[in-house]
């Protein structure tokens, strides 16, 4: 059984969102953030929220960070933002609703300062047994960056049919399963399953009909799925299209090739779930072959769940293909060096374990002076604007 990392995006006011990016993503050792803030550089800002006591079970802030623009970090952010800012991740932890208001108020405020292409708030929550730690990521991406950084597809404008229903199937089976995870009656753990991705299976009697529905309808229907996740205009029936097609089992390397395609989806949740299933095939289907060169530029995609996502499949490739390490180590060294840094909890431990795969160096996690300094003897290096 695999060590569980459970992660979960969070809406604005903190509260468990309905976005479904609520899977589990695997860990080989999960960092240990319990007791502390992580204070940004060069100065120790005040604690937003101290950890909990033993025994108290209950989200902290674990860190406030900025990824995307050498312009702004998580100092310059506090100094702007000021008390505004704990006051926001206050409400936040309370589930105050006009934590909405005031994150929608600082995203205006920073566009409007910086002149951003893009700007969006990434609360992620690390679940943990007795360890519910958030961290707070401000994505943001520069108007010169955007055809490289977000190389995404035109969102769709149609509405295509729900092919035998299994869109509102999947919304219900989906429903049932974080439902019985919050209570308790089920661990959300990626076990075996009828399908290539299986975040939650069908062992709980109240989910074991819907394999059945899923493994049918995928092989019926896949074509028409296809049409779905191509061409309709609602995200979540794009996205849902995408877990039920990690059903479809008859034909991989089309599946595959969809999926790929997927990963450059408008919406973040449909790029997400895309990766998801092509990483379980990664670890879990060796046989079939993904390709490491379309996922390799998610590494710098603009929100957490786009990074996090693509460095889980490039580890889980790099582990077992001397293509991927030799292409990792033309092109995406400089990225992994600068998520190395991150404070997002994954992002370091996973971009460290890929650096010490392709490299076989075994410089530290926090040895970013060592790694770069590797990095620039590499022959040949291609300098990324993300690259130290």
């Amino acid at each position: 059984m695999r060590k569980i990392l459970w992660v979960l995006l969070l809406v604005p006011a903190f509260g468990i969102a309905e976005s479904k990016d609520t899977l589990p993503l695997q860990t080989r050792g999960a960092p240990d953030n319990s007791g502390s803030i992580v204070a940004p550089k060069p100065q120790k800002p005040a604690a937003l929220d101290p950890a909990p006591a033993p025994g108290e079970n209950r989200p902290y802030v674990g860190s406030i960070t900025t990824y995307g623009s050498s312009r702004i970090n998580e100092v310059t952010l506090r100094e702007f933002l000021g008390k505004d800012l704990d006051l926001w991740v206050s409400k936040g932890l309370a589930s105050d609703n006009s934590a909405l208001e005031m994150e929608k108020k600082f995203i205006e405020k920073v566009k409007a300062k910086y002149g951003f292409a893009f700007a969006e708030f990434s609360i992620i929550q690390y679940f943990q047994p007795e360890n519910m730690v958030l961290h707070i990521t401000l994505d943001v991406v520069e108007p010169q960056d955007v055809s490289r950084r977000m190389p995404f597809a035109p969102e769709p404008k149609g509405e295509v049919a729900d092919p035998g229903g299994l869109i509102k199937e999947w919304a219900t089976y989906e429903d049932l399963a974080l439902g019985l995870v919050e209570t308790g009656e089920l661990q959300p753990e990626a076990e075996k399953c009828a399908a290539l991705h299986c975040p939650f299976g069908h062992k709980h009697p109240k989910l074991r009909k819907y394999e059945k529905i899923f493994v049918e309808g995928a092989k019926k229907s896949a074509g028409a799925l296809i049409q779905v996740l191509k061409g309709d205009s609602r995200a979540e029936y794009r996205a849902a299209a995408v877990y039920v097609l990690a059903y479809w089992k008859d034909q991989k390397k089309k599946l595959v090739d969809v999926l790929v395609e997927a990963t450059r989806d408008f919406d973040p949740l449909v790029r997400n779930n895309a990766l998801r299933v092509l990483g379980d095939i990664a670890e879990f289907h060796t046989e079939i072959a993904v390709p490491i060169g379309p996922i390799l530029p998610a590494l710098d995609y603009p929100k957490v769940s786009d990074r996090s996502k693509a460095l889980y499949v490039a580890y889980l490739l790099a582990l077992n293909s001397n293509a991927a390490r030799d292409e990792i180590l033309k092109s995406s060294v400089g990225n992994l060096i600068s998520l190395l840094e991150n404070k997002q909890p994954d992002h370091r431990e996973l971009a460290h374990n890929i650096l010490r795969k392709i490299s076989g160096k075994e410089f530290t996690d926090v040895d970013v002076r060592a790694w770069t300094a590797w990095y620039k003897k590499l022959p040949g290096r291609e300098v990324s604007k993300s690259a130290p």
